[in-house]
């Protein structure tokens, strides 16, 4: 879709180029007082066409990664839909790299000041605004693969989460992104339960992800992401856990080249939009906002999974050493740490439906 986006692009700049030049050979073949007083009619008709084209709202949306990456395609489709439904009413203008701010909490900071309008954060960011329930979305090994993660996040589970994220009167959420699936890499591979003890992994910061890792009989451990390589190489740890994109950007598979297929974590991503800027516009504005967004999240999650599939290859083309799991018993031995964190966090409730969108 961005392909065919940015091939409309460059056929249109051709297209007005060719245009000029037809002009210009045209005013050559005429009489210069002839033409003198149409070319200034005609300048101020194309002003006033100009003018009126412009965007009756622009909505500002940043992000921390890169132009390639799938968070700036799903902008970029949010952006072509946005203007294609409201006629051109509509736009939003990109920021990628941080250009905004380097971090969640800035940017919602600048949302406040109304500098940025759309954003897209995880959930633990989220459920520091005072929305917990949306850590459940952080809890390892709660999906059986990618359409059970569709199940959930577009289904019950994440509508209520949603409800709640939108109540706060701080965010709105306008969808669920994918960032990509979190996969186990080491200096040995994995492939039951069994091959977990104790190996020791580095995982994240986090209390809940440490006790479902435990309970699989590994030693999860943290360790600054800068020094991860180097741990691998100087067997500081045994394993760690990222997702594919970055395993291959950073050559983590270099220094841990068994990459095993754990899919343990599908990285879930809220778009948001300030809920001050999204209560501000008129039911016809939101509705087209509303539209542009479900466009948006199929784009960016096509996209992300394409990124995903792209990567795997390229780590096995370059030397990473690649193996399936046994992931039903994975799932099933860190059962009850799984429960145990979502009753912690107090969605047991919301955990029991992940389960029943698995049947």
């Amino acid at each position: 879709m961005r392909k065919m986006f940015y091939v409309m692009c460059a056929a249109g700049v051709a297209a007005s180029l060719a245009g000029c030049t037809k002009m210009d050979t045209a005013a050559t073949t005429a009489a210069p007082a002839a033409t003198e007083a149409p070319a200034k009619e005609e300048t101020k008709a194309e002003e006033k066409t100009e003018t009126a084209a412009e965007p009756e709202v622009k909505l500002i949306g940043a992000h921390v990664n890169t132009v390639d990456s799938s968070y700036q395609a799903g902008f970029d489709a949010m952006k072509e839909k946005l203007e294609e439904v409201s006629g051109g009413k509509m736009t939003v203008e990109i920021h990628p790299n941080g250009e905004l701010g380097g971090n969640e909490a800035e940017l919602v900071e600048k949302m406040a000041t109304g500098t940025v309008d759309m954003i897209v954060a995880s959930p633990n960011f989220v459920a520091t605004t005072g929305v917990k329930e949306a850590d459940l979305f952080s809890i390892p090994f709660l999906y059986t693969g990618l359409d059970h993660w569709t199940a959930v996040v577009d289904g019950e589970v994440g509508q209520t989460i949603t409800d709640k994220i939108n109540a706060g009167g701080v965010l709105h959420n306008l969808g669920y992104w994918s960032c990509g699936t979190r996969e186990y890499f080491g200096v040995k591979p994995v492939n039951t339960v069994e091959d977990f003890k104790n190996v020791k992994i580095r995982v994240q910061d986090s209390d809940i992800v440490r006790s479902v890792w435990s309970a699989l009989g590994a030693n999860p451990t943290t360790l600054a992401y800068n020094e991860l390589y180097s741990g691998l190489q100087n067997h500081v740890i045994d394993a760690a856990e990222n997702d594919l994109g970055n395993i291959l950007l950073q050559k983590f598979y270099e220094a841990g080249p068994y990459v095993s297929l754990t899919d343990h974590d599908i990285a879930t991503r809220m778009f948001l939009i300030g809920a001050n800027k999204y209560n501000s516009l008129t039911d016809e504005q939101k509705q087209w906002v509303d539209e542009a967004a479900e466009y948006a999240c199929k784009e960016q999650r096509a996209f992300d999974k394409d990124l995903n599939d792209k990567a795997l290859k390229t780590i096995k083309e370059n030397g990473g050493i690649v193996n399936e799991v046994d992931k039903e018993s994975l799932i099933a031995a860190c059962a009850d740490a799984r429960a145990a964190a979502a009753e912690k966090i107090g969605v047991t409730d919301l955990y029991n439906k992940v389960n029943e969108a698995a049947k």
